[in-house]
């Protein structure tokens, strides 16, 4: 019976964090759809200037060459 009572307390202690995360998401979708479309632009706006940064850009050439390093994979 105690292996039983352990997964019981396992599953309730899932369904807790499911709950949690579901409450998270429709927080985060609802103070996102009040912040509107010109919040959502800025957002994109400053994603865009540090993705196309070039200290960015060469890390993520180092990072590249490290993974198909680590794969085998050969670059392009």
């Amino acid at each position: 019976m105690r292996d039983n009572d352990s997964r019981s307390k396992i599953e309730r202690e899932a369904w807790t964090r499911m709950k949690m995360f579901l409450l998270g998401a429709a927080a985060g979708y609802v103070l996102g759809a009040r912040a509107g479309r010109g919040r959502y632009e800025q957002i994109v706006r400053t994603y865009r200037k540090i993705a196309d940064h070039p200290m960015v850009q060469g890390a993520a050439g180092v990072a590249r060459a490290k993974v198909g390093e680590r794969f085998g994979r050969a670059q392009r």
